[in-house]
């Protein structure tokens, strides 16, 4: 019993050494695909990817935090209707809207990072 318990132990080990080896995807669409960016990133091509990246989600979250805004503008200044269960519908949004702008603003900061990063390694490799 001993030596089929070994050598499942054996096999499990290799294959997670193998999935361990994490390739830069050509293109960053997604989170799950900056996951794998972030292990595999190496030269400062690879960054500067994961920085635009950051950036275009950044842009993204700013353009949905305009929305809430103006919605909650919206809201505000609009017929005030008679809803009782949510009558705090604007302040809800500018609360969404304020999150969606932090959000925005870390991924600005982490693209910022990149971006050092990938010119330290240009820098480097000169």
């Amino acid at each position: 019993m001993k030596m089929p318990c070994q050598t499942l132990l054996m096999m499990i080990l290799a294959l997670g050494n193998i999935s361990w080896a994490v390739e830069m995807p050509s293109y960053i669409t997604n989170d799950r695909d900056l996951k794998f960016a972030l292990k595999a990133a190496q030269t400062p091509e690879d960054h500067e990817r994961i920085a635009a990246y950051y950036q275009v989600k950044a842009d993204q979250l700013d353009a949905k935090a305009a929305e809430y805004e103006q919605d909650a503008t919206a809201y505000r200044n609009g017929p005030v209707v008679k809803n009782l269960t949510s009558p705090n519908t604007a302040a809800r949004y500018e609360s969404i809207a304020k999150r969606l702008r932090h959000e925005a603003q870390i991924n600005r900061s982490f693209a910022a990072t990149h971006e050092r990063i990938a010119a330290t390694a240009e820098d480097a490799s000169q």
